[in-house]
């Protein structure tokens, strides 16, 4: 089965500002490294996940960009807690017998930061996305039979 493309995979690469790919095919995103196959297998959960929610959405139809975004910013969210593991300060420090090791709290903060921004942007684009199906009127509801039943306060 093909599914429509959302977003891509050099689109992530380069909202996410990633450098590479080096000669592992290995990308690094905030100093971090990520395998290609890893940014594109989290492209392809994003553009099939738009897809599962909207399946007949066309490139014609006013909602197609908020797709385009969401997908666009899942993949992202996806790539940046896999480079840093699912955990973001506490695993920055640590020591090593006498050897330090620690990135700097700013740099844990901005992608802590990154990432909340990424998921409050998903979720307004995939409401973006949804959201005009709920508010939708039925053109022929005025055909639905309804029951006159003392029980009830309609009708």
């Amino acid at each position: 089965m093909s599914y429509p493309t959302f977003t891509s995979l050099s689109e992530v690469i380069t909202h996410l500002n990633a450098t590479g790919p080096d000669g592992n095919s290995n990308y690094q995103v905030y100093g971090l490294s990520v395998s290609s196959s890893s940014v594109q297998a989290f492209v392809n959960h994003a553009n099939k996940y738009v897809y599962s929610l909207v399946p007949n959405l066309k490139d014609s139809d006013f909602r197609w960009v908020s797709a385009e975004l969401a997908a666009l910013d899942i993949a992202c969210l996806g790539v940046l807690v896999a480079v840093v593991g699912g955990s973001l300060v506490g695993a920055y420090d640590y020591f090593l017998g006498d050897l330090r090791v620690a990135r700097s709290s700013p740099y844990a903060s901005a992608i802590k930061i990154a990432i909340t921004n990424y998921q409050t942007d998903a979720r307004a684009n995939l409401q973006n996305v949804t959201m005009p199906v709920t508010s939708a009127r039925a053109k022929l509801g005025e055909n639905v039979i309804r029951r006159k039943d003392a029980r009830l306060d309609w009708q």
